[in-house]
């Protein structure tokens, strides 16, 4: 294959992966703005990498890399932070009408890697956790964790 036809390949799933990512990300504000109350957590190790990511292909900028940019900016909202409400979940819209109810969730915080603090959310019909490191003291965090959702087995040291 000429190299010209595949960089035309590459710049289409590109376009393409942009476009799905935008869909992704309104629909999923749309999802945060429907909830009257919530919060958000993030993990600073996924921006950050992101940001890594988007610095390095400042390097080279041609089309391909600008689209690869643009790309990584629209992951930011989905990858790094999580909306919290007394609802659920939040997740884009067409993910089970934008949200994962709260009875299906439990957390706890923990000591991670380093002595940094994290707080884990446990998926209980999966058995899979999502980390978190920033916003995860924040006063009404700590109190919407507490009213709605269920401990993963441990006394919350931040409500006593």
């Amino acid at each position: 294959m000429d190299a010209s036809i595949i960089d035309i390949i590459i710049m289409a799933l590109l376009v393409i992966l942009c476009i799905i990512m935008a869909v992704l990300d309104i629909t999923e504000f749309i999802s945060w703005s429907k909830a009257k109350e919530k919060v958000f957590v993030g993990n600073w190790i996924n921006i950050a990498v992101t940001v890594v990511l988007a610095l390095v292909l400042q390097i080279h900028p041609s089309i391909t890399t600008m689209l690869f940019l643009v790309l990584v900016i629209l992951t930011i909202p989905i990858c790094g932070f999580e909306c919290i409400s007394p609802e659920g979940l939040r997740y884009p819209l067409f993910m089970n009408k934008g949200i994962s109810p709260v009875q299906d969730h439990s957390y706890e915080y923990k000591k991670g890697l380093f002595g940094i603090e994290h707080l884990y959310i446990y998926n209980n019909r999966t058995n899979r956790k999502l980390s978190y490191n920033f916003g995860i003291k924040n006063i009404k965090t700590v109190k919407m964790l507490a009213d709605w959702y269920g401990k993963h087995g441990y006394e919350n040291p931040l409500t006593k």
